[in-house]
């Protein structure tokens, strides 16, 4: 990743969680750093599903659905069924400790900015995030002006989610050459009326029928490519739409228990 020259451009376009994220310099940003927060996973309490990278298909499908979404298919992890409404953010800013914390998450506040094809990315941090401060526990550069290490793990795990991000998009580009997504849906039960359903989610995901009917020769070329193990993945990964449905209906018993007892 390259640093930014001072009173370099804030970067345009809208990535979810981001707010003002501007490329990152030792000249305009020297005094600044990270702090510890009291709530430091509130930025996400309203993000109710994030992107995500193969890379983290398969511990990810542990816990939470992975749909792809939109026109470009982008695969993401479910975390609420409402939006604005985050399943495992606990009511401290807290997150729920019994689950995995997706990359995408994890990466906050840093993020990069492609500067084009076959040149480095830019490496860039959210301003408006409440974990930046003028008085960081863990400062950005040291007192001769160089990163500190703090800065470098963020660096070095920036780039590793931008590579995986690129073998991503080659996944989901594979996956629409082979014609393997269909439309998806998640139906329950009319609490009004148990004889209707109503969809709360439709989505883009891969169809078993449609891989299993490839050819042999173009099922073995996906089996050497590295295609099978995210797509597995990913269909195991619908059994957790169950889950979200039940946090989902235990946080609205809350809330409605909530209001009666005020």
């Amino acid at each position: 990743m390259t640093d930014a020259p001072a009173n370099g451009p804030r970067l345009t376009g809208n990535v979810p969680l981001y707010k003002e994220p501007v490329p990152l310099n030792k000249n305009d940003h020297r005094k600044l750093g990270l702090k510890a927060v009291d709530k430091p996973y509130e930025f996400v309490r309203e993000t109710h599903f994030v992107p995500t990278v193969v890379g983290e298909f398969g511990v990810a499908s542990a816990y939470y659905p992975i749909i792809f979404i939109g026109d470009r298919k982008m695969p993401a992890i479910v975390m609420g069924l409402q939006s604005r409404h985050n399943l495992f953010i606990t009511e401290d800013g807290q997150f729920d400790p019994d689950f995995m914390v997706p990359a995408f998450i994890r990466r906050y506040p840093f993020v990069s900015a492609s500067n084009g094809p076959d040149q480095p990315a830019t490496f860039c941090f959210d301003t408006a995030a409440e974990v930046v401060s003028d008085k960081p526990d863990f400062p950005f550069f040291d007192e001769s002006g160089e990163p500190t290490d703090t800065t470098k793990e963020a660096i070095d795990f920036v780039s590793a989610f931008e590579a995986d991000s690129r073998i991503t998009e080659r996944f989901v580009a594979r996956l629409i050459e082979l014609d393997l997504f269909e439309k998806k849906e998640v139906k329950i039960a009319d609490p009004n009326d148990r004889t209707k359903t109503i969809k709360v989610a439709d989505y883009f995901g891969v169809s078993e029928d449609k891989l299993l009917a490839l050819p042999d020769d173009v099922f073995l070329k996906a089996k050497t490519d590295g295609l099978l193990g995210p797509i597995y993945a990913h269909m195991l990964s619908l059994s957790r739409w169950e889950r979200i449905l039940t946090r989902y209906f235990k946080s609205v018993n809350q809330q409605q228990a909530a209001k009666a007892a005020n």
